[in-house]
This record gives C-alpha cells, sequence and structure tokens, in this order.
C-alpha cells in the first residue's frame, strides 16, 4: 500500500505527497494563507520564501509572533483530520512557495513512518511553546525592543550587505502592523534604534547592524 511507504525525512514525504496528493502553491508577498477564525485542514511546509504567523491581542491588533523560513513545517498543532478554525493569520513576507497537504493524508502516512511522527511532535511542542512565550515576551516589551525583535527575526530574508543586513521587503506601516502598535510609534522606535547605532534607515531600507 502507498501510505506503508517509508520515507527518511519530511521534506522527503512532503515531497511526495504534494506531487501525489497534494499540491505546490506560490503567495505573493502579502498575500494572506489563512486568517484567524477561519476554517482550515492543511498542513504547510516552506519550499522558499518567509511566512509571518500573527495572532490578535487586546488592542485590537495582530501581533507576530513567529517567522517561519525555508523547510520549516507548520500549521501541525491540531493533526486532527477535522476542519477547525485556524487560531491565528499567517501571510507571506517575500514571494514564497509552500507545500500543502490535506491533514488527514499526512497523519495517514505519519502511521507508517513513526520516527518523524516524533519528530512532528517536536515541532508541534516547539510551535506552541513558540507561540505562547513569544505572545508573552512581545506584549512585554517596550514598543523599541518589539521592533528590533522583529528586524532581527526578518533578518535571513534580507540582503547582506557590508557589516549588515539590507531589509527592503517591508514598509513602515506593515512593520507597525507585525509589531501591533501604530505606524508613528514604529517609526519613533526606528529613529531611536538609529541614534542607538542598531541600525540605519532610509526610504525603501531599513539597513540592520
Amino acid at each position: 500500500m502507498l501510505k506503508d511507504k517509508r520515507f527518511t525525512s519530511l521534506k522527503e514525504l512532503f515531497n511526495y505527497l504534494a506531487s501525489k496528493e497534494g499540491a505546490t502553491v506560490s503567495y505573493q508577498r502579502g498575500e494572506t494563507i489563512y486568517k484567524e477564525g477561519e476554517p482550515d485542514n492543511k498542513v504547510y511546509w516552506v519550499d522558499s520564501g518567509g511566512i509571518a504567523q500573527s495572532q490578535r491581542i487586546s488592542n485590537g491588533q495582530n501581533l507576530t509572533y513567529q517567522i517561519l523560513l525555508r523547510n520549516d513545517i507548520f500549521s501541525t498543532y491540531h493533526l486532527s483530520s477535522r476542519v477547525i478554525n485556524q487560531p491565528c493569520t499567517a501571510k507571506a513576507l517575500v514571494n514564497s512557495t509552500l507545500k500543502e497537504l490535506l491533514r488527514d493524508t499526512f497523519k495517514e502516512y505519519l502511521l507508517s513512518n513513526p520516527e518523524l511522527s516524533l519528530e512532528v511532535i517536536d515541532k508541534i511542542s516547539d510551535e506552541l511553546q513558540a507561540r505562547d512565550e513569544t505572545l508573552e515576551r512581545q506584549i512585554s516589551m517596550t514598543a523599541k525592543e518589539r521592533i528590533h525583535s522583529i528586524l532581527e527575526n526578518l533578518a535571513p530574508l534580507g540582503k547582506k550587505c557590508g557589516r549588515g543586513v539590507s531589509i527592503t521587503f517591508i514598509t513602515r506601516r506593515e512593520l507597525a502592523e507585525m509589531a501591533g502598535m501604530t505606524e508613528e510609534t514604529a517609526t519613533r522606535s526606528l529613529s531611536t534604534l538609529e541614534g542607538e547605532g542598531v541600525l540605519q534607515k532610509s526610504r525603501g531600507e531599513i539597513l540592520l547592524f
């Protein structure tokens, strides 16, 4: 039976299932993959690009708690085969490609690959812990600290430039939205960080040192 096929890695499993029973989907920068509260029954693998996961906080704004990069897997923390409502929003930070599988299909193949099942359990634990810890930490941070933290998480998607990393794929408004604050507060925080020598900002670019 095909579901008894053995795999040596989650990447191999995703590649196989995406070609047989799933899909490889491209998302443009800023495009929403799913919204908080929407029904969904898929598991996702980042083939290229980067994805931000955010959750609504007490002030009514969305706060980004996780940046997912190439070879990351997400939406695994609820491997029930039923359709559930997503607890967060996922958006493409840059042009990205995802491999997408139905959750019940993914789970069926994991039953024949117990080593990979353990790896997924670890990822579920890590994702839940990251969400809870990061949301708690980000909310307690000052605006400046929150902006700096997000920029550091975005750095792997930037371009190395001299002694820093050039980040050009995100606007001030988008950065403010990720940090759950107003654009004015984000701009003041960037100016403070620039004064401290942490970064250099110009029109359309943030150079993070």
